[in-house]
């Protein structure tokens, strides 16, 4: 029996990973996200001027959407929330799906027409109204998370078929970074309900 006590507490006295951030972590890397999208709005507006292709005007227009759901977040933390803040938030984070998956598109040489666009953002505007004003948080947000982590990973493969035609090394580190940004984005909100 007192062998049993020994290996309790020495099982209570090892140091191991654990996930628990404090809020000073939580907004410190938030503000770092909304950098790095910064960075990213940055770089797919100079290769659109650069390249004059088309799909790097859908990809800096998503990442402004998502830079601006950052910076939302930012603004207003997580406090009880106004619907009409969670309806343009959400509506911000599908509105840069639809221009991911529009670039993407674009690149993959997939015509679509020009009045779907709109008709596409007008159904993620309803869907954040009804999600904010008549569902819980994560009805809402799974299928609007889950969107942008398609739209990413879609991304993710369209610089994985370049880097396959091409030799540039940075189409398969954007390929790599998309995929994994994708996972993230699409497990969001059940980490964010997570303590």
């Amino acid at each position: 029996m007192a062998d049993s006590g020994n290996v309790e507490k020495s099982v209570n006295n090892i140091i191991a990973f654990d996930l628990n951030f404090s809020q000073a972590c939580l907004k410190a890397a938030l503000i770092d996200s909304f950098l790095s999208a910064s960075v990213l709005v940055g770089l797919f507006y100079y290769l659109n001027r650069y390249t004059k292709r088309r799909y790097f005007s859908f990809w800096t227009i998503a990442w402004l959407f998502h830079a601006f759901w950052l910076g939302l977040c930012l603004g207003f933390p997580e406090t009880p929330e106004h619907p009409a803040l969670v309806l343009f938030k959400q509506w911000c984070v599908g509105a840069s799906a639809v221009f991911l998956i529009w670039g993407s598109a674009w690149f993959l040489k997939w015509r679509t027409k020009p009045s779907r666009l709109p008709l596409f953002l007008a159904f993620m505007f309803v869907w954040s109204y009804l999600g904010a004003y008549h569902f819980d948080r994560i009805e809402m947000e799974m299928p609007v998370f889950g969107l942008v982590g398609v739209a990413g990973l879609l991304t993710a493969w369209c610089f994985f078929r370049f880097r396959a035609e091409q030799p540039f090394p940075g189409a398969g580190l954007l390929a790599c970074g998309f995929a994994l940004w994708s996972i993230y984005i699409a497990a969001y909100p059940f980490v964010q309900r997570s303590d």
